[in-house]
């Protein structure tokens, strides 16, 4: 059984005159929802292995945010196509994956969403309906998925163990 976490950034501010969308940090309300989502992951104890980090400034400092709550050092990988790509980079990034450790990708919509959907085969029906409906910042998707390697992911294979968001936290 793989467990896989979709953590979509927390909420960025909007970009200043001649700024790069890349480089947006997090705003005020985006670093105050991490301590949320941080509290979340450690409670549950959702320990990925491995994560797979967009290079963007929100997107690292949403995983500086979070990493407090892993008990080892997970792996981290910045993987320009997490913001470059489309949905099927993230499932690039995970097919390159040796073995069946948690992994985590940590991106943007609306590739999270359209991954999230085309991963999700079925589980906690409210969780499934929460993500269907809104994959708002700060998000975070937990699948598991009856596979037993990362190569072996296809549309439907996941089922939604969980969707929490920073709003139903607070």
């Amino acid at each position: 059984m793989l467990r896989l976490y979709v953590l979509r950034h927390a909420k960025s501010s909007w970009a200043e005159p001649g700024q790069r969308d890349f480089d947006r940090p997090l705003n005020g309300r985006g670093g105050n929802a991490l301590v949320a989502i941080r509290n979340i992951i450690e409670t549950q104890n959702w320990q990925p292995c491995r994560i797979f980090c967009s290079p963007t400034a929100r997107t690292r400092q949403t995983l500086t945010g979070i990493q407090e709550a892993f008990h080892k050092s997970p792996i981290i990988v910045f993987e320009p196509i997490l913001y470059s790509g489309d949905a099927s980079a993230y499932l690039h990034c995970l097919s390159g994956v040796e073995g069946g450790d948690p992994a985590m990708l940590i991106g943007h919509n609306p590739m999270c969403e359209e991954f999230c959907e085309w991963l999700a085969g079925g589980g906690n029906a409210a969780a499934v309906q929460g993500m269907r409906t809104k994959f708002p910042t700060g998000a975070l998707a937990v699948f598991d998925i009856d596979k037993a390697n990362w190569k072996s992911l296809s549309a439907g294979s996941g089922r939604l163990v969980d969707f929490v968001t920073p709003r139903e936290l607070d």
